[in-house]
């Protein structure tokens, strides 16, 4: 039964669940959304709790802190998310360059494609230079006035994709400062040694 202004009541006297109405009338609202909108939209939450955790962090513990925990954060993120995105496709081992950089696109393309702007270029042999054009860090951190103390993160995260495969690798330059506010291209070499057949191996579950 239901009584203006208060919960419904079943015949017992007890207090009806309004949840399944509630949810049903969610997903009939959820469903006005394209799937293309309902992707953007998560995305966007995302970016405003990545934005907003580093923010925290600093004003409670300092810059320094930020940056040092960002870093480990992004680097395991980076592990447990190139574990789940191989374990649920299905994909092979990554054996080559070639199939780390298929599957490094499958992932951006997963978890926002229009955050980053960027090219991918050969150095020959198994090398290889990842250019950023544009990057939704380098702007958040801007429009945040933090950028002269930020420190990469997002190469972090890619750092722990390559982890995550047991691939060797090299990465140049290091970790640092954000190389588009010290005025310099923003590119990270790669070099990648592939495996041997008998060491190939699927990522452990995360």
């Amino acid at each position: 039964m239901k009584v203006d202004g208060t919960l419904s009541e079943d015949v017992t006297g007890n207090r009806a669940d309004r949840r399944p109405r509630a949810r049903q009338r969610a997903h009939e609202v959820l469903g006005w959304l394209t799937h293309d909108e309902r992707e953007r939209l998560l995305v966007k939450c995302w970016m405003s709790h990545d934005a907003r955790w580093f923010t925290a962090v600093a004003q409670a513990f300092g810059i320094e802190a930020a940056n040092r925990l960002n870093q480990i954060a992004a680097r395991e993120e980076g592990k447990v998310e190139t574990r789940r995105i191989v374990r649920t496709l299905q994909l092979p081992p990554v054996a080559s360059v070639d199939d780390y950089l298929v599957l490094q696109e499958i992932i951006i393309g997963l978890l926002g494609p229009e955050l980053l702007d960027y090219e991918v270029v050969e150095l020959g042999g198994d090398a290889f230079q990842i250019r950023i054009r544009r990057c939704f860090a380098h702007e958040n951190v801007e429009r945040a006035g933090v950028a002269e103390v930020y420190e990469c993160g997002i190469f972090a995260r890619v750092s722990g994709w390559l982890d995550a495969l047991d691939l060797s690798y090299e990465m140049t330059p290091l970790l640092g400062a954000c190389a588009r506010v010290q005025g310099r291209e923003c590119a990270y070499t790669f070099t990648i040694r592939p495996q041997r057949a008998a060491d190939i191996r699927h990522p452990q579950s995360g």
